[in-house]
């Protein structure tokens, strides 16, 4: 484990456009660098390095971030891996946090699993290439799929013997223990005499590689006409391969997915090597397992376009259709692209040529919603019961889609196919996803109570709404709409003024001994100081989170943070909301042809009295929205006990703090 002290080494000693220099052709503009961003396809730059600010933010796609943020981005590297790199270049040696015996020991284990499963892709691949049985048997398989010996040597493909034990006697001479290679998943031992024999044995091998390229496991054909047997066998789980966690071919397929903003999902092994022989690189297979959000969210990574490409039969559209939602709730977009009946993505690439095989999926890709919503009309088949209950299913899956706006298109789109009025969709809509919300509230507190009960969990009947729930009315809505809008706006903006000045001095006003005088402090210990005291809890949880982090570090060490400890940690939300901030004041420009005609003075952004009275302004703004919050409140309570003396001494003096904030404010001007 990389320590706290040597992280801020690496993202001290990283400069930004060194970094990203290392990867782009970067242009001087001003005191920044531009360049056409890396995680979008764009042909006028709006990708903009800010060597003072150590931070990266593109104007496009809106990604941003610090040095080690677009190491993992660009490289798609972990966070360790990312901090790695960065050390290697600046030369820092890390210390690695001391672990514990069972930290050690669980990383040894890993370790050796690597180890064992690199051995047997070396061994697997050699037997097909120069071994009599592997070229008669494993090699006529992939030339009569019309696998490439490229395609072999990039993917390491390779065959175990039909031999019982041929991997577990080479294993056990290369000096790997017994205990190590049954927990490997590779080698069996037989409850009738205990001897040891190989799990692919008779089976062409496919490595299964996590997304920094080292073998997992692996995933093997039978090539004999057994019926008796399965189809393939695939390594078990184990320490170091997570099935649910896993994607088949996302270590190759990676960078041409962010290149592209796309990727390609598909069932099979075979159907995601013959996809990338035809130069579609941008594809990985789920293995024919149920996909999970794990999965989804190693795409996300990368991308937020997918489309699954699947057989074209009854069952290749229910497979998509169960993926659908899952892809909906994460606020990706998903296509569908469908092979004609009795082909597959492998099957159809091996009967067209490479351009025929492109220009198919480019054609034949299909918003899934639009999809689905045409699917309908066509089961339906004049059954009215049929349709709505189709219909019901669309709307479910549209009221996963996070996105106001998106959901509002789709019903408009859905309308118009299926011939029912918007409001009809719109009202089915709402109560779906009330419904959500509902179930997502329950599942919560399940899951609250089940830690706190440390037991495990009990299965529970499907939860239905509750009919006398409360539901807020139009105008009850609109009032909290509001609320939460002005508050966002509040703590956007103390969130701003931590970030840009928590390194600086400021001059503010204090009262002492009576009297105000302007004091000279710290920027940051102020702005905190002012959030603590004014109580703000924040409500908008990506604000909350960064401001927790600078609270917690305050109240504990007596310290500020910096930002750019923040954007190290690798939270993607967090540093492009971070970078965004930290861009918006030096995105500020001023006519010079105004100040010229003016003969105006306009100070430096960046210059003391600006950031003094930015803020003083903020701080007595926050200030001032509080003291409302507290009088409305105030307001509620007075209506339903009137003569309440106490109730109306409160709020006549919060009156007058608010009448003097509001006075010092007017003074107060950017």
């Amino acid at each position: 484990m990389i320590s706290r002290e040597d992280i801020e080494k690496i993202t001290d000693a990283a400069k930004i456009e060194e970094v990203v220099g290392d990867f782009l052709e970067l242009k001087r503009r001003g005191v920044n660098y531009i360049a056409c961003c890396p995680f979008h396809n764009e042909k006028t730059p709006s990708f903009v390095v800010n060597p003072s600010r150590g931070i990266f933010k593109c104007f496009g796609c809106g990604e941003g971030g610090g040095s080690v943020a677009f190491v993992m981005k660009y490289q798609h590297y972990t966070y360790p891996e990312a901090l790695r790199y960065l050390a290697k270049k600046y030369g820092i040696e890390i210390k690695e946090k001391e672990l514990s015996q069972e930290e050690l020991q669980a990383r040894d284990e890993k370790d050796v699993m690597f180890h064992i499963n690199e051995l047997a892709c070396k061994y697997y691949y050699d037997n097909l290439l120069n071994s009599d049985e592997g070229k008669e048997i494993g090699l006529t398989y992939f030339q009569e799929r019309q696998i490439s010996r490229q395609t072999i040597d990039t993917w390491q493909l390779g065959y175990s013997k039909q031999k019982g034990n041929d991997f577990t006697q080479y294993a056990l001479q290369s000096g790997y223990k017994e205990e190590d290679l049954i927990k490997s998943g590779l080698v069996l031992k037989s409850e009738k005499d205990g001897s040891l024999y190989d799990r692919f044995r008779g089976r062409v091998t496919f490595p299964v590689y996590n997304v920094g390229g080292r073998v997992l496991g692996f995933s093997a054909r039978i090539l004999s006409s057994d019926k008796t047997k399965a189809k393939y066998v695939n390594s078990p789980e184990s320490p170091i391969y997570i099935k649910g966690k896993t994607l088949f071919g996302l270590n190759f397929a990676r960078t041409e997915i962010a290149k592209q903003d796309l990727c390609y999902l598909v069932e099979g092994n075979v159907d995601a090597i013959m996809m990338s022989q035809n130069e579609v690189k941008n594809v990985v297979a789920s293995s024919g397992t149920a996909l999970t959000t794990d999965q989804i969210l190693m795409i996300k990574r990368c991308t937020n376009n997918v489309a699954v490409l699947y057989d074209g039969d009854a069952a290749g559209i229910h497979a998509a259709i169960r993926a659908t939602d899952m892809f909906l709730k994460e606020g990706m977009h998903i296509s569908i692209v469908l092979f004609p009946d009795g082909d597959d993505p492998d099957s159809f690439a091996r009967k067209h040529t490479q351009d025929e095989f492109q220009q198919f999926l480019k054609d034949n890709a299909q918003n899934f919603i639009i999809y689905r919503t045409n699917l309908a009309l066509q089961q339906a088949q004049g059954d009215p019961i049929k349709k709505a209950e189709l219909v019901k299913d669309i709307i479910h899956s549209i009221s996963l889609i996070p996105d106001l706006i998106e959901r509002t298109t789709y019903i408009e789109q859905c309308s118009s196919i299926l011939k029912i009025r918007e409001a009809v969709l719109t009202d089915q809509l709402n109560k779906e996803i009330i419904h959500n919300a509902y179930l997502k509230t329950k599942e919560d507190k399940r899951k609250k109570q089940q830690a706190e009960n440390s037991q495990p969990p009990t299965e529970t009947p499907d939860a239905q709404p509750i009919e006398e729930q409360p539901i807020e009315t139009l105008e009850e809505q609109q009032k909290r709409i509001a609320i939460e809008s002005k508050t966002e706006v509040v703590e956007r903006n103390l969130l701003r003024i931590l970030l840009l000045y928590s390194e600086n001095i400021t001059n503010q006003p204090s009262v002492v001994e009576g009297k105000v005088v302007n004091q000279t402090v710290n920027a940051g210990e102020f702005i905190l100081n002012e959030i603590v005291s004014m109580n703000i809890a924040f409500i908008h949880p990506l604000y909350k989170k960064i401001i927790d982090q600078y609270i917690v570090e305050f109240r504990e060490n007596q310290r500020v943070l910096s930002y750019k400890t923040i954007l190290s940690q690798g939270d993607d939300e967090v540093n492009n909301l971070i970078t965004t901030l930290l861009m918006d004041l030096d995105s500020k420009s001023i006519s010079q042809k105004w100040v010229e005609r003016y003969e105006a003075y306009i100070p430096s952004i960046h210059s003391q009295q600006i950031m003094d009275r930015d803020i003083q302004y903020t701080t007595l703004t926050a200030r001032l929205y509080q003291l409302s919050l507290m009088q409305d409140a105030l307001k509620q309570k007075m209506l339903q006990d009137p003569n309440n003396m106490e109730y109306i001494e409160q709020y006549a003096t919060l009156n007058r703090i608010r009448n003097a904030i509001a006075k010092e404010l007017s003074h107060t001007t950017l």
